[in-house]
């Protein structure tokens, strides 16, 4: 019997990608390479940290270009069937 695993929402991208509710435990995104920065996850206007980028920037960079940082286009992937839905 396959045990299914519910995946928690990226902050960023809001696909269900972590494995934890993210809090701040620097898990990276394989779909928008977000990494789960406490400080911008308390701060989403917050530009430094784990990601360049403030949180707010990412999402919009994701929306227009498929990633939270043009330089991390590279890094990532299109969501799995299983990252479509999760836990909110």
């Amino acid at each position: 019997m396959n045990k299914i695993i519910e995946k928690y929402k990226c902050p960023c991208c809001g696909f269900y990608t972590f494995d934890e509710k993210p809090n701040g435990n620097y898990d990276i995104c394989p779909v928008c390479f977000w990494e789960d920065d406490p400080i911008q996850l308390e701060d989403n206007e917050y530009e430094g940290g784990a990601n360049r980028v403030s949180l707010v920037q990412a999402r919009h960079n994701f929306l227009s270009f498929g990633a939270c940082e043009e330089e991390m286009k590279k890094h990532v992937r299109k969501p799995k069937e299983d990252e479509l839905h999760g836990i909110d």
